[in-house]
């Protein structure tokens, strides 16, 4: 017998196809959206969810449509921990980019973003116009341990992967307020991210934590191909002996690899730049977005 397909129902099997492309595009992700304009991405850091863009989407929604990520198993979302967690999240970056299909957006990244902006960039090349990161870099322990390899730093997040991975819900909101009072200089700020971070999954955390010691973007990075800018603090690590020179030199070689990069070191903000500066973050990132 011949089956005849009404377009109602063929109207409605594409479109639980096409829901269930989407679903899957963003399984490591949610994705809010805000404003009109030029699409522009932005991905928070470690313990955080989007919340920490607020003030930025403030600034920038009226020119831009902004897509702020909160990852799976930050705040009070869902986790979706996989082995290679930060490689699914940039694989689903580009797959809701495609499936959105958002033209030539600018992406930011804060920190752990920021790591996740590079790869993202680097893995496609012709899909950014711009890229930024914020305090995020290829590879953070050669930011501080210069020399570091993944082989020389591979027992140390095991170590990290383990002792972080294992802490009760106590131990960690107590760890992560003690390491934001080094990074934000506001008091009300701190107490902002660690009430933001506070429900995070703690073994999700840890397995970025790993991830971002053991995998080198430098080389990687290599293949973008848009402009970038890396903004970077050196306040954070004055206690450990650092000068303005030396970080400034650290930070760039970070991103030796890029065409056509751009360095800028804050001299008054710790870690959460935007926090810590806005003016001159926002001096810094309207420059190079116009």
């Amino acid at each position: 017998m011949k089956r005849i397909f009404s377009l109602p129902i063929i109207g409605l099997f594409i479109a639980l196809l096409l829901g269930s492309m989407l679903t899957q595009a963003q399984q490591h992700f949610t994705a809010e959206v805000k404003g009109n304009g030029t699409p522009l991405i932005l991905i928070h850091g470690l313990t955080c969810t989007g919340e920490v863009w607020k003030e930025t989407v403030a600034h920038y929604q009226n020119k831009y449509q902004c897509h702020i990520l909160t990852l799976a198993g930050f705040g009070n979302t869902p986790p979706a921990l996989t082995e290679n967690f930060l490689e699914a999240v940039k694989n689903d970056v580009l797959a809701y980019i495609k499936t959105n299909k958002l033209k030539k957006p600018a992406i930011i990244g804060h920190s752990m973003g920021g790591f996740l902006a590079f790869w993202t960039a680097a893995s496609a090349p012709g899909t950014f116009s711009k890229v930024i990161a914020v305090d995020g870099v290829p590879f953070m322990p050669a930011l501080q341990m210069p020399g570091a390899t993944t082989e020389t730093t591979k027992l140390m997040a095991n170590n990290i992967l383990t002792s972080m991975g294992n802490q009760t819900r106590e131990q960690y909101q107590a760890g992560t307020r003690m390491y934001l009072a080094t990074m934000i200089t506001k008091p009300e700020h701190v107490n902002e991210v660690a009430t933001i971070g506070a429900n995070s999954d703690i073994k999700t955390q840890a397995q970025v934590m790993y991830e971002m010691y053991t995998t080198d973007l430098r080389k990687t990075i290599a293949a973008i191909d848009c402009p970038v800018m890396l903004m970077g603090s050196w306040i954070a690590y004055k206690d450990y002996g650092f000068t303005e020179d030396v970080a400034t030199k650290a930070y760039t070689a970070q991103v030796a690899a890029i065409p056509n990069v751009k360095v800028e070191m804050s001299n008054t903000a710790r870690h959460f730049i935007f926090y810590d500066d806005p003016a001159w973050f926002f001096q810094k990132t309207d420059a190079f977005l116009n």
